[in-house]
């Protein structure tokens, strides 16, 4: 009996795995083949274009919410959050490959407008399928180790999907091809059919919530939408979470967004060859001790509980961001790759700590409110990641008119702006470090008394 539960919850795991590998793929793959697809084989206007690739992200920052009180409360009898996943997956496969087979004949903002469109469809079948997906793995079990389980897996997924998309471009210049335009269009409906539609559909047919999940939310009637959606925004735990996301994922993505640029322009002189290749060898140093991070994590998560494990990162993390000062210099050689084991393990808590205690709140909210909450906090939880990047990708280009950095001048960049991308990146990981930690320690507090004052235990 043990083992057959064993191995449906292993089933099960290695199917919500493959759920966030499609969602990584989803999310990541239309900017990479959309700026040489686009942009540089169709000729498009790379600011326009750059719009069309935000609009998505921002009408999913409006429409997650809502997809996650849908997925909380959808009255289909296989399950909340499988007929969403299914409808999301094949819609999101279809529409996905229908991107790639804009017309090359058509005038530019025909082509502009189409891309625009169907990314935009493409953009909401997506957000069907995360949200409900997310929301599974908050709710195939309870146990608060096998949870953590269940994350370090995804994690694994994401860590090899974000190698793997990387050469989706690389694939369609291949010779097999008879043109770039033609290798796209192969690679996108493989990436639609194979990856977004087989692989996103399988946490629907083989995950399961959890029997308490399915039996323990009875109360009559349902809050409305904007009833959820207040109290969740006057959850202290979620805002101080969630701001954890915002400063990480936003603010510390901003802070290292300058270390191509000193790559290039500071360790290598301006030259872009070079540069590129020491980018080459982080970023690889960066997959690779990914992957050996995930057990480490997981390590923590065991002996010291979530928050403990999130707080020990994160003071790794503010000792890799004083060493950014020292390592992104010229004629540092190999030493960089100090800089990927020293800040490689934040990112990881992000998909496994984060997410484990963002259910767990969720299932303190869904026993208070006898009402299912999963999707809302799942909802919650994806709308910060992506107000996060938005708000790096802004603030990057913000900062490098700001200081005053000039690409015409190669590796005769002002002194005063190498210094400053110095400072962006090193100091700005320490900073947003400590916030995040001061962050974590009001969590931590307010949970101590939430839990007090309920008379639950740790």
């Amino acid at each position: 009996m043990v083992d057959s539960v064993f191995k449906g919850l292993t089933q099960q795991k290695l199917a919500l795995g493959a759920g966030f590998f499609a969602m990584l793929f989803a999310s990541q793959s239309v900017q990479v083949l959309a700026i040489p697809f686009y942009q540089m084989q169709l000729g498009v206007d790379p600011f326009l274009l750059s719009l069309a690739l935000a609009l998505p992200v921002v009408a999913g920052l409006l429409i997650t919410p809502w997809i996650g009180y849908v997925s909380d409360h959808w009255p289909g009898r296989i399950g909340k959050r499988r007929p969403l996943i299914i409808v999301g997956s094949l819609f999101s496969a279809l529409l996905f490959g229908c991107i790639w087979m804009v017309p090359a004949h058509w005038p530019m903002l025909w082509q502009l407008s189409y891309f625009a469109l169907f990314y935009l469809l493409f953009s909401i079948a997506a957000a069907v399928v995360a949200v409900p997906t997310t929301s599974l793995s908050y709710e195939i079990t309870h146990d608060e180790s096998q949870r953590a389980a269940i994350m370090a897996v995804n994690t694994y997924f994401i860590k090899l999907a974000s190698v793997l998309y990387q050469w989706l471009f690389p694939l369609a210049c291949l010779v097999i091809f008879a043109s770039v335009v033609v290798g796209i269009r192969w690679v996108g409906w493989g990436v639609a059919l194979l990856l977004i539609g087989v692989m996103g559909v399988l946490p629907a047919v083989f995950c399961r919530e959890s029997a308490s999940t399915v039996g323990s939310y009875m109360a009559p009637g349902k809050p409305g939408f904007t009833e959820s959606l207040q109290q969740l925004l006057r959850h202290k735990l979620l805002i101080l979470l969630m701001t954890i996301c915002l400063l990480q994922l936003g603010g510390s993505v901003f802070a290292a967004s300058m270390d191509y640029y000193l790559l290039v322009y500071f360790v290598s002189h301006g030259d872009i060859t070079q540069g590129a290749y020491w980018k080459g060898v982080l970023s690889t140093a960066y997959a690779l001790t990914g992957f050996a991070s995930v057990p480490l994590v997981s390590y923590l998560h065991r002996r010291c509980g979530a928050v403990g494990a999130l707080g020990w990162v994160l003071v790794l993390t503010l000792l890799g961001g004083i060493a950014k000062w020292f390592l992104f210099v010229p004629n540092i050689g190999l030493w960089i790759v100090l800089d990927a084991v020293l800040c490689t393990s934040v990112w990881t808590a992000m998909t496994t700590l984060i997410p484990a205690l963002n259910a767990g709140l969720s299932d303190a909210e869904s026993r208070r409110r006898c009402q299912p909450t999963a999707g809302m906090f799942a909802a919650i939880y994806n709308s910060a990641t992506s107000l996060a990047s938005i708000l790096a990708l802004l603030a990057s280009g913000a900062a490098l008119n700001i200081i005053g950095f000039d690409a015409a001048a190669g590796g005769a960049q002002s002194a005063s702006s190498i210094t400053a991308m110095r400072f962006i990146l090193a100091g700005g990981t320490v900073l947003f470090g400590i916030l995040s930690l001061w962050c974590l320690h009001s969590y931590h507090i307010g949970l101590k008394d939430k839990l007090a004052s309920s008379g639950a235990t740790d």
